[in-house]
């Protein structure tokens, strides 16, 4: 799985998360959980956003979603 972006590798996190019942199951869920828009939480996963605080987000989104 290493040859996927973040994007897909969080995708595919979320859809297991979901299958097994486990929150977040879905990038609202981690919006909600740390107080951001939607929109934002979305261009931080697909990489839109750049610079060290977006790289702080991702990998708090990482640990929360039980990617690390």
């Amino acid at each position: 799985m290493s040859d996927l972006t973040y994007k897909e590798r969080m995708t595919v996190q979320l859809m297991r998360n979901k299958k097994a019942g486990l929150k977040p199951a879905n990038q609202a869920d981690i919006a909600r959980r740390f107080g951001l828009s939607r929109m934002y939480t979305y261009s931080v996963i697909a990489e839109s956003q750049k610079g060290p605080k977006s790289d702080e987000w991702r990998r708090k989104f990482a640990a929360y979603a039980g990617m690390e």
